[in-house]
């Protein structure tokens, strides 16, 4: 699923051998970064593949003091998009008086009711 990640180094030797370092900074990060893209905690333990269990994942959020991601029943979709697409969105967005995230998410869930609506709208080999 998260193939495109680099995991990173998760143990390391500290006082010439004195004791291993289990979770590295470089992991915490990777944990944090993707807690940010709206991952869920499962998804989060499934992409670091070392035993870390999707609780951890929880509870080290909850430490950390960054905010729970809506209800349980909620998903997110994160799309890396160009700048000019991104600046095109927020002036429609702001024409119909919404913001980026709503104006996206009605749009989405709109286009996707009916199975017709994809191809009236996206031209066949238009490159985006």
């Amino acid at each position: 699923m998260l193939t495109n990640f680099r995991r990173p180094r998760t143990e390391r030797m500290r006082g010439g051998g004195a004791y291993v370092e289990q979770r590295t900074n470089s992991w915490a990060a990777l944990v944090g970064f993707l807690l940010g893209r709206g991952y869920s905690a499962p998804a989060i333990a499934e992409a670091l593949a070392d035993g870390t269990s999707d609780a951890t994942v929880r509870k080290m959020a909850q430490r950390w003091g960054l905010p729970a991601w809506g209800r349980k029943a909620d998903g997110f979709i994160v799309i890396p998009m160009k700048l000019r697409d991104r600046a095109t969105i927020a002036s429609r967005a702001a024409q119909e008086g919404l913001g980026q995230e709503e104006y996206c998410r009605q749009f989405l869930v709109a286009g996707a009711r009916e199975r017709g609506t994809f191809r009236s709208v996206v031209k066949e080999g238009l490159d985006l």
